[in-house]
């Protein structure tokens, strides 16, 4: 019988095109490492008409009732959902993956996507500029720094290593977690990974796999193993 690829959930990211018209984006990398890992990447966009490039999180209209069963059945139809990077954080995407948690559906967040988890739990913006010797805000294909990884937690499973080498395209760090678990610290002491406990799989990272995938091992295991999650689903048919 052939093989049917789980479908994996991706929030637009809401962007303008050269002709300032409003577009819901998906960045290429995400595309790329979902399609290589055999799934199928599915985009997500918001329902509600909104300015969401210009407007403030604090200014927007709060989801009905209505969008949020919308969402929760868009994101019911996933066996895995990546919350991208990008440059502001919505309430929609806020919501996938408040519900993605709660049905336990592997979480992989990238960047401000980690910055959303943290969010999430503490209920409130927990980010702090960067003020330490590394220039954290490079391009994303480049080696920045160490990345020293927790004994005993999810990612140092995957990955079998201490430390590993890896990108970083951020201004901004968490500056705590409560129920998440910290599973990687940069080599001057920022937050660059957490994980949740009693998920399957619900990780967030800093740095960006996603544009390391034609050369970095680590970043490959990475992908993998959540896409292998993803394929446990009761989502994913043979």
């Amino acid at each position: 019988m052939k093989e049917v690829r789980p479908l994996i959930g991706i929030p637009a990211v809401p962007t303008y095109d050269d002709e300032q018209d409003a577009i819901m984006a998906l960045y290429q990398d995400y595309k790329d490492v979902v399609y290589q890992n055999g799934g199928i990447p599915f985009l997500i966009n918001p329902i509600a008409k909104e300015d969401y490039v210009n407007t403030r999180l604090r200014n927007m209209k709060p989801l009905t009732t209505e969008e949020k069963e919308l969402y929760y059945e868009m994101t019911d139809m996933c066996a895995g959902i990546i919350i991208p990077g990008g440059y502001k954080i919505h309430l929609f995407a806020e919501e996938i993956a408040k519900y993605a948690i709660r049905k336990d559906i592997p979480i992989l967040g990238v960047c401000l996507g980690m910055q959303l988890l943290a969010k999430i739990e503490n209920n409130k913006n927990v980010l702090v500029r960067n003020e330490t010797p590394i220039e954290h805000k490079q391009r994303g294909e480049q080696y920045v720094h160490d990345l020293n990884i927790v004994d005993g937690t999810k990612l140092h499973e995957i990955l079998q290593k201490d430390t590993i080498r890896v990108n970083s395209v951020h201004r901004f760090h968490i500056s705590h977690v409560n129920h998440f678990k910290v599973n990687s610290y940069s080599e001057d002491g920022l937050i660059e990974g957490i994980e949740l406990p009693g998920k399957k799989f619900v990780i967030g990272v800093q740095w960006h796999p996603e544009k390391m995938i034609e050369y970095d091992e680590n970043a490959n295991r990475l992908w993998h193993a959540f896409m292998e999650e993803a394929k446990k689903e009761k989502n994913y048919r043979k």
